[in-house]
């Protein structure tokens, strides 16, 4: 099974430009790349959209709300194709955030699993969550607390 790890972008940011997962200055991204097992990850930026983790991308200002969102379901979409699960680690991040996945996911028909609650809340579950989806053990998925299952496949 093919899992993308996504989390949100962050405000606070680096002045020059370089790999997505090290430009923001989040704790959080930090502790989702750090745990996202052998999965590839991939941010989900106000500004690019769905950035790969490793991806060199330049500062910027974009704030996620619900229009931008909505304007980056085609962009994501596209590239969640590849991938049979998306696993999102919210931790705290803004409602647009979520939205704009599950929409993506709805549209290519992805499993989509979001887990995680206020700052860093959940984050040690992430392994486990991952490690549950590759062997198809969804059902115990149900014993992480804050986790949600969005079913889109076709």
């Amino acid at each position: 099974m093919q899992i993308l790890v996504v989390t949100a972008c962050g405000g606070k940011k680096n002045s020059e430009s370089m790999v997505a997962h090290r430009l923001y200055k989040s704790s959080r991204i930090t502790a989702v790349y750090n745990r996202r097992s052998d999965c590839d990850m991939a941010i989900l930026s106000a500004e690019y959209g769905l950035v790969g983790a490793e991806e060199v991308i330049a500062p910027y200002e974009r704030v996620m709300d619900e229009g931008r969102a909505q304007e980056l379901v085609p962009s994501v979409s596209k590239k969640l194709q590849s991938y049979d699960c998306v696993i999102f680690f919210k931790g705290g991040a803004r409602k647009a955030y979520l939205r704009c996945l599950k929409d993506s996911c709805q549209r290519v028909g992805k499993l989509l699993v979001a887990l995680g609650y206020a700052n860093m809340g959940g984050i040690n579950d992430l392994p486990k969550a991952i490690d549950y989806v590759k062997k198809g053990k969804f059902d115990a998925l149900s014993n992480i607390h804050h986790l949600d299952i969005y079913d889109f496949f076709d």
